[in-house]
């Protein structure tokens, strides 16, 4: 066969047949298919129970633990179970839905994009102007400290953890840095009473502490005011009634002036009352700190105008006793109106030292009220964590009762969760009898204060009244203030006893009644536990009463040395918590001394200011006047700096009141405790929130306090700066009426003098011209040589004035050398320290040049002032003895015309 062939033989087909055929069933390959599922499932079963879970059981020994989920576990733990649970509860989702569920990469700019309403990308890093934020800074400082390990998603956590209360506009308060809206005091409860704030939970407890202080300020600054005014009054009655002639037309006048003054009190009482008003009227409604803030404001705006208002009210009643003339001299004006000022001054000196003890006491009683409420929290707080202790006692005692084979892992799991809910429910009705009887408690210790309160107010009226009258039978104005203030003193001492007893009376009933309903439901959750695990454990299993019994016992003598470490670290915690109060207070003192020799510093500037305006207007005011004049401002500026102390002691309460939630959620010790739910408490999600919570609070505690304190001082600043502009238009009516009455004055008493004998001289002059010229002894020659020597006479007398003047000159052109040289010096040592700016000794050298200078400058002033006194009183007396001689040239050149016309120049007087 050719090889062609052969090709082509293999190209064909071929046909193979076997010996035996292969037909496939389907419907049985299906049935077989399913079988083997169902036996590879069953048999993973088989293995998991027999083989792998009693492996698990003995590496684990059952982690019951994490079933109740502990509040002291680890954070990383707890997250993980939490993971873990939710992942056997909830169905798998799409990959799209657990995009869905994941929190955004910024959440600070979604949040505030989503209330401002725009869109914008998310990693931008300005946010722009949008409709409500008008201002961009408005969420973020950009002074802002940085903040440790502070990265753009730390807020995040924060702020999704709580983005229903993100979004919610309840939160009347903007905080001007970072920290998220769940972190920021929103709305509180105010109450009326320190004792109700016990029954506040959370930081509400505390800023209605700090907002009940607030009460008190406001009220001992209403209660000074009125002390003053009604001091005043007293005082222009006295000299009314002591001075004043009896006529009809002084009567009137004093009658008028009397009626004045009272109407302009009432006008000053009606900002006291609308403080009242400010004070009393949101008592146990819903307060923000934004609205106790402006209230803050406007009471120091209100203050300032009291004290401006009564200022000028004072003025113009010495301005309406200088007027009346008709009565007593303008000598005899000046010394009442003296009187009057130097009075009020010890008044206002005298307010100044009660308000200082006063503010004290408040803060004392405001921190002891914060050690108080700690201690007395650590009851429910250990009970929590006796009631926690029980749980995980109960909870180790299963997980060996399931180890041994005892119980099931699933009878494990009912009996824990039957233990947790009765407990639960237990501490819920604990908590709710222990805030219905602290209520009634203190509603009833309350009530009897304020009865007693009003009793003691009654009487010291009666009091006030007879007092009164009394001090009307001398007349003697520091005398009548001098009793008023010892009477005041005594009552407000009376009014302090009566609060410091009934505040011991209601701490000794507090603690002994938090105590009593400690040991109380110490002793039914016990039962309760013992109750349900002895049931549920026989039930359960095949133990008998006996053994659960001791079962139980072993557990108890467990609870009772876990019990004794917790009293322990509570009664540490307690020491810790009252040193940190000490400390707080400290600092508190050392500020508000600093804040009183700043404005005690202030003052002695501004009487130094007013002092050197009198010496300049030296020539036209006198000493007496002068000296008036720095007791009416010295009073005024006493009256502002007790305003400015308040207002600094206030802006230090608020600060506290801002910073309170961020305070209470840093807490590590038992107080934190008690701000969780009791429902809440024991899951996962809730000690997840409340550990990450709480690092971000600590986190921002620091810097925020500084950032709070740094915005409250800037605006005390500039509410000093507006006083300061009061101050100084006080200052200007006060020099300006003086330098009114001055002038009025010279202009009144020149007349008089020139008037003191002018008919006679007028009298004498026309007679001797009528002898004179009819005289023969007198000749035209004569009496021209008799006019020229008398000229010539009064020309010597006007030569010689420029000789008598004091010549210090000198003196003062060698200190204006010796300032010059000092300048070059301070000169010369500024560019020595700006080639050195790091060099303490340059440093130092500036400084004392500095002060030099500026003790040469207050020196010149000095002497310029003192040379202006000098010269006027040479130029007073100068104008005396010109004065005198020229009245002697002129007597002289009439008798010289008399003489020489030989007639006597007193013939007149014998008309």
């Amino acid at each position: 066969m050719s090889g062609e062939e052969a090709i082509a033989g293999c190209e064909a087909d071929v046909t193979v047949f076997f010996a035996e055929s292969l037909y496939v069933n389907t419907e049985v390959l299906s049935v077989a298919t399913v079988s083997g599922a169902l036996s590879a499932v069953l048999a993973a079963a088989l293995l998991y129970v027999f083989c792998v879970k009693p492996l698990l059981l003995t590496r684990q020994g059952y982690n019951a633990r994490r079933l109740l989920d502990p509040d002291d576990g680890d954070l990383d733990n707890n997250h993980s179970d939490c993971v873990s649970n939710s992942r056997k509860e909830a169905p798998s989702g799409t990959t799209n839905e657990k995009e869905k569920k994941q929190p955004p990469m910024n959440n600070d700019i979604t949040a505030f994009a989503s209330r401002a309403k725009v869109v914008y990308p998310i990693n931008q890093k300005y946010r722009p102007l949008a409709d409500g934020a008008s201002n961009p800074s408005l969420h973020e400082h950009t002074k802002m400290p940085a903040m440790p390990n502070e990265e753009s998603s730390s807020s995040t956590d924060g702020d999704s953890m709580s983005q229903d209360q993100d979004n919610d506009d309840s939160s009347q308060f903007i905080s001007y840095s970072l920290v998220p809206k769940s972190l920021q005091n929103q709305s509180f409860t105010r109450v009326s009473h320190y004792p109700h704030t016990l029954t506040q939970t959370g930081f509400e407890g505390r800023i209605s502490l700090y907002c009940l202080a607030l009460q008190d300020i406001q009220h001992l600054c209403s209660h000074l005011q009125e002390e003053k005014f009604l001091i005043f009054l007293q005082m222009v009655k006295m000299i009314f009634s002591r001075r004043f002639p009896k006529d009809k037309n002084d009567a009137d006048f004093s009658k008028n002036i009397l009626q004045m003054q009272e109407k302009e009190i009432n006008e000053l009482k009606k900002l006291l009352s609308s403080d009242q008003i400010v004070v009393e009227k949101n008592d146990n409604a819903p307060c923000t700190l934004e609205e106790i803030e402006r209230a803050q404001k406007d009471h120091l705006e209100r203050s300032l105008q009291m004290s401006k208002g009564f200022s000028k009210q004072v003025e113009d009643l010495f301005q309406h006793l200088l007027s009346k003339t008709s009565i007593f001299s303008r000598d005899e004006a000046q010394d009442v109106i003296m009187s009057l000022i130097q009075t009020l001054l010890l008044v206002e000196n005298h307010l100044v030292n009660t308000q200082e003890a006063e503010l004290k006491r408040i803060q004392q009683k405001l921190l002891w009220w914060e050690e108080l409420t700690g201690l007395l929290q650590s009851q429910p707080a250990a009970l929590k964590w006796e009631m926690s202790l029980m749980q995980g006692l109960i909870a180790t005692a299963l997980e060996q009762l399931t180890s041994d084979d005892v119980l099931t892992f699933n009878h494990m799991e009912k009996i824990l969760s039957e233990v947790q809910a009765t407990l639960m429910k237990g501490l819920q009705q604990c908590t709710e009898e222990w805030t219905q009887k602290t209520k009634e408690l203190v509603n009833d210790k309350c009530s009897k204060i304020v009865s007693k309160r009003k009793k003691l107010q009654r009487s010291q009226t009666k009091g006030k009244a007879v007092a009164l009258e009394l001090t009307q039978t001398h007349g003697d104005l520091q005398q009548l203030a001098k009793e008023h203030q010892e009477l005041l003193v005594k009552h407000r001492q009376q009014t302090s006893d009566l609060d410091l007893q009934h505040e011991n009376r209601v701490a000794e009933a507090l603690t002994e009644l938090w105590r009593k309903l400690r040991i109380s439901w110490s002793k039914k959750l016990g039962e309760l536990g013992k109750n349900v695990f002895l049931a549920l454990v026989s039930a359960k299993s095949q133990l008998s009463a006996e053994c659960c019994e001791k079962l139980w016992l072993d557990l108890e003598q467990k609870l009772v040395a876990q019990l004794q470490q917790v009293e322990n670290t509570v009664k540490l915690q307690l020491e810790d918590m009252k040193a940190e109060v000490d400390k707080d207070g400290q600092v508190w003192s050392e500020e508000m001394s600093l804040a009183q020799a700043c404005l005690k510093h202030l003052t002695e500037q501004q009487m130094k200011i007013l002092k050197d305006m009198v010496a300049r207007q030296s020539y036209a005011l006198n000493s007496g006047v002068g000296l008036l004049m720095e007791r009416k401002h010295e009073h005024m500026l006493a009256a502002a700096q007790r305003s400015f102390v308040v207002r600094h002691f206030c802006l230090h309460m608020l600060k506290e009141m801002k910073l309170s939630k961020l305070k209470t959620l840093s807490q590590t010790d038992f107080r934190t405790v008690l701000m969780d739910d009791p429902g809440k408490s024991q899951s996962c999600v809730g000690a997840t929130f409340k550990n990450s919570r709480a690092s971000l609070a600590e986190r921002h505690l620091g810097p925020e306090s500084q950032l709070v304190g740094h915005n409250f001082q800037q605006e005390f600043l500039s509410e000093l700066e507006t006083g300061m502009e009061l101050l100084q238009c006080h200052a200007q009516l006060v020099v300006g009426n003086a330098l009114s009455q001055a002038v009025q004055q010279t202009m009144e008493t020149l007349p008089v003098e020139s008037l003191a004998s002018p008919k006679q001289d007028d009298s004498l002059k026309h007679h001797l011209m009528e002898t004179a010229s009819e005289s023969v002894y007198m000749t035209k020659n004569s009496l021209c040589a008799l006019v020229q020597r008398y000229y010539s006479h009064l020309q010597d007398v006007t030569r010689k004035i420029p000789q008598e003047q004091p010549n210090m000159n000198q003196e003062v052109t060698e200190q204006q050398e010796r300032n010059s040289q000092l300048n070059t010096a301070l000169q010369r040592e500024l560019v020595n320290w700006g080639k050195k700016p790091t060099s303490v000794e340059f440093q130092q050298r500036v400084e004392l040049h500095k002060r030099r200078v500026l003790e040469q400058c207050y020196l010149q002033q000095e002497m310029i002032y003192e040379e202006l006194k000098q010269r006027k009183v040479a130029q007073d007396q100068t104008m005396e003895s010109l004065k005198k001689q020229l009245l002697e040239a002129e007597e002289g050149f009439m008798n010289d015309v008399a003489d020489l016309a030989q007639v006597s120049p007193h013939v007149h007087s014998r008309d």
